[in-house]
């Protein structure tokens, strides 16, 4: 019974990893056109300057949060 419990958490971390990734590679894609003018988020209106920051924290917190779980 104790398998079937860590392989629900490794499932639910790589879910928690493949969001945070697609945070992160958002993140990438957002500040590389913001160069070529093309603003993502104009939904966040003046916050959508830090939108790239928001969105890859986030992410990296997503990403490395199994990390802390572990230990």
């Amino acid at each position: 019974m104790r398998k079937v419990k860590k392989v629900e958490m490794e499932e639910s971390g790589s879910i928690k990893q493949g969001i945070g990734f697609l945070l992160v590679a958002f993140a990438a894609v957002d500040f590389i056109s913001s160069y070529a003018g093309v603003n993502l988020t104009p939904f966040l209106g003046p916050v959508s300057t830090f939108s790239p920051i928001i969105f890859g924290s986030i992410g990296w917190l997503l990403i490395n949060s199994d990390k802390e779980q572990t230990d």
